[in-house]
């Protein structure tokens, strides 16, 4: 792994709200669950979260009942077992009253990255069932690729820790140039003019949004991956990386196996599809 790109592709995150504590109690402490707290830096305050015990969800912690939470959380479950959401402990939903196009975000609840938390726009569940699916998959994607065990803290950033034997960083030296992570600027967000050349110089990225940085490509691509979409031929070898993974292959045989699977070809054009 180059020591450079761990350096650098480990410092970003926007959507992820990350805090300090110790370790949870009783799951999402109170403080854990200032619903303002943990929305703050997106889009303002949560409606509903839940604590979740075993990888099921369990009790309210803030706000009401609310069934659309778990119409999302059926979209997860589909294709995760319980032990494979172990490290998630909170799933919460939002009502979108900003103009912020926020889909949802993952966030770390400790400061060793083992306990997450996923939060969800409950009106885009609403509205657009077929798309929670895929926003399911790509916040897990964000979790699976956010710790690696053994890792030492200075390998590891806001978005989670890279290294050799770990899937992200894999995939960096698999995907990405040194000279691609030399161009990110800041977190990786802010730099739409370096997204737009990094997708006009390398066909390899299954969206606009992948080309953001590693950890989004990454995400991206294991949407695609799940639900068995047609990819372009630039596309297929980040498809043929998450296939070697046996895993993630019967994480996309469930969503087959519950009819899910979406044989249609995306044409991969650096934009939204």
């Amino acid at each position: 792994m180059r020591s450079a790109i761990i350096a650098t592709v480990v410092a970003f995150g926007i959507f992820f709200v990350a805090t300090q504590s110790d370790r949870l109690v009783d799951q999402l402490a109170v403080d854990e669950c200032d619903a303002e707290h943990l929305g703050q830096r997106a889009f303002g305050p949560l409606s509903t979260i839940y604590t979740v015990e075993g990888g099921n969800l369990s009790g309210i912690c803030h706000g009401q009942d609310d069934p659309t939470v778990y119409d999302a959380w059926a979209n997860l479950t589909m294709f995760t077992t319980a032990d494979e959401r172990n490290s998630i402990v909170g799933f919460g939903g939002f009502r979108n009253t900003s103009n912020r196009q926020v889909a949802a975000y993952a966030t770390t609840l400790n400061s060793d990255r083992t306990e997450f938390m996923i939060v969800v726009n409950l009106d885009m569940v609403e509205y657009d069932p077929w798309q929670v699916r895929r926003v399911m998959a790509h916040e897990f994607a964000h979790v699976l690729t956010r710790s690696a065990p053994g890792v030492s803290g200075d390998a590891c950033g806001e978005f989670g820790c890279v290294s050799n034997s770990n899937y992200m960083g894999l995939w960096v030296d698999r995907f990405w140039s040194e000279a691609e992570v030399q161009s990110l600027e800041g977190n990786g967000y802010n730099d739409a003019a370096g997204t737009a050349q990094r997708c006009a110089s390398n066909s390899g990225f299954p969206t606009q949004y992948g080309a953001t940085n590693p950890y989004e490509d990454f995400s991206e691509s294991f949407s695609f991956f799940l639900f068995s979409h047609g990819v372009p031929r630039s596309v297929q070898p980040r498809i043929q990386f998450l296939s070697s993974f046996p895993e993630l292959v019967r994480m996309r045989d469930r969503v087959t196996a519950a009819g899910f699977a979406d044989l249609r070809t995306y044409q991969q054009n650096c934009g939204s599809f």
